[in-house]
């Protein structure tokens, strides 16, 4: 894979924490597999990596009050369990470009 950012060649998966604010909740997700380049840091969150983020965030986000989770990555398999994110891999894309509009401001 080769960074958007910089262009180096050498992107490997890395587990990272990632955190984010949906509908009033903020959560932080341990232990996420995402390329991440070696020369300038970039990261990249994958649609499927978001898919599975979007389908644990709806799962706990039911209550409408301000919450915070700390969500541990699942195993792989319940990763291949989970491989019927059709919808959520949308929503993850939708999301994930919303993120970025927001961060580039």
């Amino acid at each position: 894979m080769i960074c958007q950012k910089c262009g180096c060649e050498s992107v490997a998966e890395e587990s990272i924490s990632y955190q984010m604010e949906c509908r009033n909740h903020l959560f932080c997700f341990e232990d996420v597999p995402a390329p991440k380049c070696p020369e300038c840091g970039h990261v990249i969150i994958t649609e499927e990596a978001m898919g599975v983020m979007l389908t644990k965030v709806e799962q706990l986000s039911q209550k409408a009050t301000i919450s915070y989770h700390r969500c541990r990555w699942p195993k792989a398999q319940l990763l291949e369990d989970q491989s019927a994110l059709g919808a959520s891999v949308q929503a993850a894309a939708e999301l994930v470009e919303s993120l970025n509009k927001s961060m580039r401001k």
